[in-house]
């Protein structure tokens, strides 16, 4: 073999050598790994990261649930506090959420917010809540923030379950001792006087309060006094009695009709004073007077009392206007216990 012929299968080999580096370079390019290529880890329990919006925002899906009502919306709030302020959702002291609010929003969570139990709560008549923590009613106290007296009163066994609709009423009750001065009304001594007109009173010796000083034990239940009891009292100023003289005599009328009512005393067995003192204080002894009650005469007698009497009396038919059946009516009455029927006596 020549020198030119073996010059000419080498320049081949290096032709085909030259070419099959360049093609494994290329290939190894394309389907190789990229040197400045940072690894992607894959989290468990964590979805790849939402895809941004227009501005750069990322929008990620959420499930929330609202007392079991779920719906599924899409937030940008980095916070699970964030999220539901922008939902419109507000939170209370007694809602139980699934996620703590400051913790960040994970795309795909499930955000569950339980209001509680739709109970109503009164503390000492006054309505302080109308949901409460799944429970009891200690849960349900405790929540609201209520302690309780010592004489305080709960309607419910605090150990007891709670349930949509249950109400429970604390009763404030306190007992308080409180001292006061008070007055002390005086008495009234009456001294019959002959000589004045029957029922007049005269003021012999004008009356005053006295005053003391008590302290009670004082039951307040819901802000309102249900009782007191007397613990001590001292006397400051004893009360002084008031003496009045109270006349007994029966003002004298005209003549004919003194002697018509005494005469209708002795004749039905009555006692002419007494009729001569409730004619006075009836009518004045004025047999024309007449009420707007329709109480009519000298003894001011009402219709039906006079129509059912007058004829019990012997004076049917007789008018109320004549003075003389009016008196004797009237003593017939007073003879058969009847007198409760007039005020006079």
């Amino acid at each position: 073999m020549g020198q030119r012929h073996l010059l000419s299968i080498l320049l081949r080999f290096g032709r085909l050598a030259v070419v099959t580096l360049v093609v494994g370079t290329s290939t190894w390019a394309i389907l190789g790994p990229t040197p400045f290529a940072r690894p992607t880890a894959v989290i468990a329990g964590r979805a790849a990261p939402a895809a941004r919006g227009v501005l750069g925002v990322e929008s990620a899906p959420l499930t929330v649930s609202v007392d079991g009502l779920a719906a599924n919306v899409r937030t940008s709030s980095e916070t699970v506090a964030d999220a539901l302020r922008g939902l419109g959702i507000a939170t209370g002291t007694g809602d139980r959420l699934s996620s703590p609010g400051e913790s960040a929003v994970v795309p795909g969570q499930r955000l569950a917010l339980d209001r509680g139990l739709p109970v109503t709560l009164i503390d000492g008549g006054q309505e302080v809540a109308s949901r409460s923590v799944r429970g009891t009613v200690a849960d349900l106290l405790a929540t609201a923030g209520i302690v309780l007296g010592p004489l305080d009163q709960v309607d419910r066994r605090l150990d007891d379950s709670l349930y949509p609709g249950d109400v429970v009423r604390v009763t404030r009750i306190a007992d308080q001792e409180v001292t006061i001065q008070e007055d002390v009304p005086f008495a009234v001594r009456l001294q019959s006087d002959p000589n004045l007109e029957r029922a007049r009173q005269v003021v012999v010796t004008a009356g005053s309060v006295g005053r003391v000083e008590n302290t009670y034990l004082i039951r307040v239940v819901d802000g309102r006094e249900t009782g007191r009891e007397l613990l001590a009292s001292q006397q400051i100023a004893a009360p002084v009695a008031e003496i009045r003289r109270i006349g007994t005599r029966t003002p004298t009328g005209s003549a004919e009709i003194e002697q018509i009512i005494r005469d209708a005393a002795a004749a039905q067995g009555a006692d002419a004073e007494q009729l001569l003192r409730v004619a006075y204080c009836e009518s004045r002894f004025n047999p024309g007077a007449y009420n707007a009650s329709g109480a009519s005469g000298l003894f001011q007698f009402l219709p039906s009392t006079w129509a059912a009497n007058s004829a019990r009396a012997g004076f049917a038919g007789a008018s109320v206007w004549d003075p003389v059946a009016s008196a004797n009516v009237a003593a017939y009455m007073f003879r058969m216990g009847q007198s409760g029927q007039w005020v006079c006596r």
